[in-house]
């Protein structure tokens, strides 16, 4: 009898362009939207238990879309308190994440234009099949806010 494997493959149709720097990830974001004529906005951030499970690790994440071209754009923040967003591309202190039809012309510009921004060491795109830990890039929009106050009838 034949054997069937089960593939649980997560969609990647989007580019990975790994930046080392020491800029601040709002300072990064600025440099951006000014290469990209986007506007890139804080999302709530990632939150993960290490395998040691005694503290809880946050990534940040900001968002911008490129409607025009119909792309998506997210900075993660790859390092925090000595753990690692993607830890297969640990020599990075951020991850852009490209959703979306994103030529190689375009890929390679992105990547010259980023090596340019000030304190940026070193930019470079990361082959997707690299990487074994997708799923942390799989990120929530934006939590609803949580009900502070209650509405109560006053007495008559």
């Amino acid at each position: 009898m034949a054997d069937k494997k089960l593939k649980n493959e997560l969609e990647t149709n989007y580019r990975l362009l790994g930046i080392a720097s020491s800029l601040k990830e709002y300072t990064l974001c600025h440099h951006l939207n000014l290469f990209l004529g986007c506007d890139f906005r804080k999302l709530e951030p990632l939150t993960f238990e290490p395998k040691d499970r005694t503290r809880k690790i946050q990534f940040s994440i900001f968002k911008a879309e490129d409607e025009e071209e119909n792309n998506i754009f997210a900075v993660f923040g790859n390092k925090n308190l000595g753990e690692f967003l993607l830890p297969e591309v640990n020599n990075f202190d951020y991850i852009l994440q490209i959703t979306g039809k994103y030529s190689d012309e375009k890929m390679k510009g992105l990547t010259d234009a980023v090596k340019q921004f000030p304190e940026v060491v070193m930019s470079a795109e990361i082959p997707i099949k690299k990487i074994k830990s997708k799923e942390r890039l799989i990120y929530r929009e934006e939590k609803e806010a949580p009900v502070r106050f209650k509405i109560r009838k006053s007495p008559k």
